[in-house]
């Protein structure tokens, strides 16, 4: 998949007489493998279809293009600094991004929410796997033992919660540390990135990911307070 290209600025609250600027985050994506730039097609021109900002994901499928558009809200902001905040970061080597490298930002992490969505677990296909009823999955979602995220109005599970048969041991100890103002991409990034805090007494050279020190039958209270301090 690729990335269809996005139309119109972003606007955001600055101090009066500051200037707000984009600044170069850790490990954008660097170019695009191919562009290709084509006028609107009438198709799009009649349906009601995301404006400014928009980032699509392309699937090509014969000779045909899909295109499906994803919300906005999934889009993260860009940073912006002032003046002589971006003075200060350009002293210690951090560049300005381009408006081009923004919007591949935008779609890398817009692609990981659709990817994360797609693998999640709707409510009855958690109970099933659970062993409960679909009430319970819902009642331990509110009572934040279990980590959802809402679509529209239907609850997902992400699947690093699961095994085959039942949970990872001790997701929800972990899952009440979560800030409740993160993002499940940066939840789904956390379980699955290593922890130099995260080691075992065999291997202390060797940083476990969140999930790989839960499946190990280590303390969720020692993840538990990593998680905590997001």
């Amino acid at each position: 998949m690729t990335k269809a290209r996005g139309h119109g600025s972003r606007g955001a609250t600055a101090r009066p007489g500051a200037h707000p600027r984009r600044v170069r985050r850790p490990s954008p994506i660097a170019s695009v493998e191919r562009q290709v730039e084509i006028p609107l097609p009438s198709a799009l021109k009649r349906d009601r279809v995301p404006r400014g900002s928009s980032v699509a994901l392309v699937e090509v499928e014969g000779e045909r293009l899909k295109l499906r558009f994803l919300r906005p809200s999934l889009v993260g902001e860009a940073s912006t600094l002032t003046e002589p905040e971006e003075a200060v970061l350009a002293r210690g080597g951090v560049e300005p991004v381009s408006d081009e490298e923004a919007l591949l930002i935008d779609a890398e992490a817009a692609a990981a929410y659709h990817r994360l969505r797609a693998t999640s677990l709707g409510v009855e296909e958690a109970a099933r796997r659970l062993g409960v009823n679909a009430s319970r999955v819902r009642q331990r979602l509110a009572e934040r033992s279990l980590y959802g995220l809402k679509d529209g109005s239907t609850w997902l599970l992400p699947a690093f919660q699961f095994q085959a048969e039942g949970l990872v041991p001790g997701p929800d100890v972990v899952v009440r540390r979560l800030p409740s103002d993160i993002g499940p991409l940066a939840v789904a990034r956390w379980f699955d990135n290593p922890n130099s805090d995260l080691c075992t007494r065999d291997d202390q050279e060797r940083p476990l990911t969140p999930l790989r020190w839960l499946l190990g039958g280590n303390s969720p209270e020692r993840a538990a307070e990593l998680a905590a301090a997001l």
